[in-house]
């Protein structure tokens, strides 16, 4: 039963990925904490997402450069590593809280901003920024996507452009983390089990979501990004909530 709620679960993560090129962690996650363990979740979601994050970057490779994204994913490797520094000093939920008010703040922002379609821009600097935050976020608190995300609307880049690229980063950013999972040993007999069922229902909900693609603006799709940028804050909150109400 717990391998097709797994399944079930993936199927749907894979979706809202295909659509936005992130947030199957932020689906996932949540319902797997019912009956798996959080080493579990961690090195699957890890694996899983680099994965899927692989689909969108082949299918939309011929929609952008990896040069356009080379800013954020160099500022990653330091914000990760200062990341890692700042975890031994400050508690994650503190930092779930910044993370939390800053991105739900930055949603309700732009929601209260009259939409006009831009012409296309790139940022060295503001990728840099939102890549190394990418980076620092993704080592402490594993919200690699949202920063990224941000980056995307900021660029005003088209839909197929922006999940090409997103997918192309992600690959980066998460797969280094696949790595250090490998080695610590997180790659058990039961992970495999669950890597095997995750695979193909992650990726069979990403080739349902595409035929929708077509049919979703980009004043649409800048709204789904938003959406999942405030979901991510919002899930940010209750874990803050939940750990100092619920002990």
């Amino acid at each position: 039963m717990e391998q097709i709620c797994f399944a079930g679960i993936w199927i749907l993560a894979g979706f809202i990925n295909g659509i936005s090129g992130m947030g199957a962690a932020l689906v996932a996650v949540p319902f797997m904490t019912l009956f798996m363990d959080i080493q579990l979740i961690v090195p699957l979601s890890c694996i899983l997402v680099t994965i899927l994050s692989s689909v969108l970057a082949i299918k939309y490779r011929s929609e952008f450069h990896v040069k356009i994204i080379l800013p954020a994913l160099f500022c990653a490797v330091p914000g990760a590593v200062l990341g890692s520094h700042f975890l031994k000093i400050l508690s994650s939920h503190i930092l779930e809280l910044v993370m939390a008010f800053t991105l739900i703040a930055y949603v309700v922002w732009n929601f209260m901003q009259k939409y006009e379609v831009a012409e296309e821009r790139n940022s060295t600097v503001v990728g840099g920024i939102c890549g190394f935050f990418s980076g620092f976020f993704g080592s402490t608190i594993s919200f690699t996507g949202p920063p990224l995300a941000i980056y995307i609307l900021y660029t005003g880049w088209k839909q197929q452009k922006a999940l090409g690229a997103l997918g192309s980063a992600l690959i980066i950013i998460t797969g280094t983390s696949c790595v250090s999972h490998y080695f610590a040993g997180f790659y058990t007999e039961e992970f495999l089990t669950y890597l095997y069922i995750g695979v193909p229902a992650g990726i069979l909900g990403m080739l349902v979501s595409f035929p929708f693609i077509k049919y979703i603006t980009q004043k649409n799709f800048r709204k789904i990004l938003l959406v999942v940028i405030g979901f991510a804050g919002l899930m940010c909150l209750s874990r803050v909530i939940g750990y100092y109400c619920l002990g």
